[in-house]
């Protein structure tokens, strides 16, 4: 194997014979297997392992057992332990999310302050398939079923080259140990899934199923980069940007072959993964939106409009003694002693008293929650407007109205049952929209 790890840095060209390499050790076969391959090799290595505290006493004794290593090879050892779940839950990221987040900045700044070159993981041909029926699943077109990348800035991959089984008839050889991941044992995550379940199936059919799917890769590769090209000659062809809005003339983009194929890879980079919808637009009256978590597009008559969606959360204040708003439409504020029910959606009839000013107008965000009138249990605002059959526009434009922390009104649709008025209710908050002259 030692050669064959040789061999494949060679022809890649992942590292010079001096370079100072930082190889990421979690305990596992696989960066056991790394670390002695690249130390066979000669190169310069230190050792980093994190320390998750994901799986209590396991997570101690991994990092137990990566010292006794570094001590017995006389290697420098650096030990990171970060409080994952808290990050994830910080961030509303994943712990896979978290733990990749977390180990790739100190990584980062462990090359620059002891001066090394590469980050050297223990990715192997097994995790390329893996990799590669996982983008097929999610659907990441012909990039995505690149699989992982040899060599990615200043990440290399020298055991991409062999497989698991490879790794462990080596470490076999060599008699030495390595830790076991309890975690990677469960189902519960898609990368096991495939792994455990999808890939022994294929293998049923194929029994050369992960060497075909490694070959199909690397002619997938060819292909990507005279496709790769012709796109981005495309792109700079036809792709303007006017101050920071991006503009794709109709016309030019119509005469592409095919255009669903063209138009995912211009606005791929903005978020936009699925295009049909689009390609529709393009035939239709101008002023059709679209939105990712980052971009919108407008279609305008001549053009497709790609422009950043502004970052600045709008809120306005609301007082208590406030009687009138212009900004950002116009509503009548009023307080009453008429209880009469109003059906009226763009006016909210609510319990003065249960108030807190001052009232707070902003847009709708992730997390938020209410409980709908008639309704006595919260319901997610995601939720709601899945119901309601709001669109991707109607959520972007909908405004809510808050008392503290409390919503108390989805402007022009719906008031939440705490604040609604009652037999007991001694004074009323009237909200009314009105229609801009």
């Amino acid at each position: 194997m030692i050669n064959i790890v040789s061999k494949f840095i060679d022809e890649k060209s992942l590292c010079k014979s001096d370079n100072k390499l930082l190889v990421a050790i979690s305990g596992g076969g696989d960066s056991v297997a790394l670390f002695l391959c690249l130390k066979e090799l000669g190169y310069d290595i230190e050792l980093a392992h994190c320390n998750f505290n994901l799986r209590g006493d396991e997570s101690d004794n991994d990092e137990e057992f990566v010292k006794q290593l570094a001590d017995k090879f006389g290697v420098r050892l650096h030990l990171k332990s970060f409080d994952t779940q808290k990050y994830a839950d910080e961030n509303k990221v994943s712990i896979q999310m978290a733990a990749r987040d977390l180990r790739y900045k100190w990584f980062n700044e462990l090359l620059v302050d002891n001066n090394l070159n590469y980050i050297a993981v223990g990715h192997h041909k097994n995790d390329d398939v893996e990799t590669f029926f996982i983008n097929l699943t999610r659907g990441s077109g012909l990039k995505g079923l690149l699989g992982i990348k040899t060599k990615n800035n200043n990440i290399i991959r020298p055991l991409l080259c062999v497989s698991r089984l490879e790794i462990e008839a080596y470490l076999s050889a060599v008699k030495q140990s390595f830790r076991e991941d309890s975690s990677n044992k469960s189902v519960k995550y898609l990368r096991n899934k495939i792994r455990y379940e999808l890939i022994p199936l294929l293998t049923e059919m194929n029994p050369s199923i992960q060497e075909t799917i490694s070959n199909e890769i690397e002619i997938l590769e060819g292909v990507f980069q005279v496709f790769e090209e012709q796109i981005e000659s495309k792109r700079k062809e036809i792709l303007q940007n006017e101050n920071g809005t991006f503009k794709l003339k109709i016309t030019d983009l119509q005469k592409l072959n095919p255009l669903n194929i063209y138009l995912y890879e211009f606005l791929n980079p903005y978020g936009f993964s699925e295009v049909n919808q689009i390609v529709k637009a393009l035939n239709t009256q101008s002023g059709k939106q679209f939105f990712s978590k980052t971009y919108q597009i407008n279609i305008d008559r001549e053009y497709i409009l790609i422009s950043k969606i502004s970052k600045e959360s709008l809120s306005f204040e609301i007082l208590e003694n406030q009687h009138k708003i212009s900004t950002p439409f116009t509503m009548e504020l009023s307080k009453s002693t008429d209880r009469k029910v109003s059906k009226a959606r763009v006016k909210a009839k609510l319990d003065f008293d249960k108030l807190k000013f001052p009232l707070v107008l902003r847009k709708w965000k992730k997390g938020d929650k209410f409980m709908p009138l008639g309704m006595q249990t919260f319901k997610k605002l995601s939720d709601f407007f899945i119901d309601k059959k709001y669109s991707l526009i109607a959520k972007q434009q909908q405004w809510i109205l808050c008392s503290a922390d409390d919503i108390i009104w989805i402007v022009g649709d719906r008031i939440d049952d705490r604040f609604k008025i009652t037999t007991q209710t001694k004074n009323v908050y009237i909200a009314e929209i009105l229609k801009d002259k």
